[in-house]
């Protein structure tokens, strides 16, 4: 009988040895992975981009002389701070030599969903010809390749920009009032109207000018620039509610000023004033009550211009009056102005 004993005292043992373990097994569970993963999608290169981060004048084909290339895209769902770079790659010249000569990294920390892009200028006796590439990466993995190819001046044979129309309607307003402008181009890879910024080879924008203006549009390509003007005629009106817009925009040293007017027929009460920078609200300012007729200029505080006087890209910039729409006013389409800066 001891002997009988003695095998089923080591079987015992060795269960209450192994049980734990496998239990330990079973409490094991999955680690959480439904943390938002960015993405990047809408990549293209471009003469221009938009004041809202958009490419225009998409192109894949540039001329040696072409003054700024970008490349532009969206990116969706970025957990904060997340790290988009673009490395730009000469890989072959214009006889086929493979190259694959690194020119530029750039790189732009991101949150959420917004555009996002990267410019450079010519540099200097021009683009070399030949086959390009641009890996764009979120967080040092690659997502995207954008590829262009740049072509001697001579060997494309362009023809200079036309313009078919610049129209604005109405061109005789009273004050508050909207214009319409409208224009159609061909064969220019950049387009900007003055006082709008850079925009597509064809559209329509609306404009709200405080005053009588001339808007001048600029259709250029690497053979020269043709201009088309209107003029607005703004006069005057007295409503019996407040309106502000916004007149001016800039930047002294690391503070950035604008400049605020009531056009409306009464005093406006105090208001904020929002900039946005890149789409993102990076400030905002404080106004005191604005008689009718009254302008006022006035930085925004506790903000610091921290992109330089100097930049291989421009940056889109709003300005909008009464942010908070806490105004009751005789036109609200008309606070805010764009430019790219």
């Amino acid at each position: 009988m001891k002997k009988a004993v003695r095998p089923l005292f080591i079987l015992a043992t060795i269960l209450i040895l192994v049980l734990p373990a496998a239990g330990c097994i079973k409490v094991a569970t999955p680690t959480n992975t439904s943390e938002p993963v960015a993405t990047l999608s809408n990549v293209n290169t471009a003469t221009a981009v938009s004041s809202d981060g958009l490419p225009l004048s998409v192109a894949s084909v540039f001329l040696a002389n072409t003054p700024n290339i970008y490349v532009a895209g969206s990116v969706s769902d970025a957990p904060q701070d997340t790290l988009v770079t673009a490395q730009w790659v000469l890989v072959k010249d214009s006889t086929g030599k493979l190259l694959n000569q690194v020119l530029f990294n750039d790189s732009s920390t991101v949150t959420g969903t917004r555009n996002i892009s990267f410019s450079h200028p010519s540099p200097a006796g021009g683009w070399q010809g030949g086959q390009y590439a641009i890996s764009l990466q979120l967080n040092g993995k690659e997502v995207t390749t954008a590829q262009f190819t740049v072509q001697s001046v001579q060997a494309a044979n362009v023809p200079a920009p036309t313009i078919s129309y610049f129209k604005a309607v109405p061109d005789t307003i009273d004050t508050g009032q909207s214009v319409t402008l409208s224009w159609s181009t061909t064969d220019a890879t950049s387009v900007n109207i003055s006082g709008v910024g850079n925009v597509a080879d064809q559209g329509t924008t609306i404009v709200t000018p405080v005053n009588s203006a001339e808007y001048t549009l600029k259709a250029t390509n690497n053979v020269g620039t043709t201009t088309a003007k209107v003029n607005i005629y703004v006069t005057s009106y007295i409503s019996d509610k407040p309106d502000l817009v916004i007149t001016d925009f800039h930047v002294e040293g690391n503070q950035a000023f604008y400049t605020i007017k009531n056009i409306g027929g009464v005093p406006a009460k105090p208001s904020t004033t929002f900039l946005y920078i890149q789409g993102d609200n990076k400030a905002s300012s404080l106004v005191d009550i604005l008689p009718s007729g009254s302008e006022r200029t006035q930085a925004f505080p506790n903000f610091q211009w921290t992109y330089g006087p100097i930049r291989n890209y421009t940056l889109p910039v709003r300005v909008c009056a009464d942010g908070l729409k806490a105004i009751g006013e005789y036109n609200k389409d008309n606070n805010c102005m764009q430019i790219n800066w």
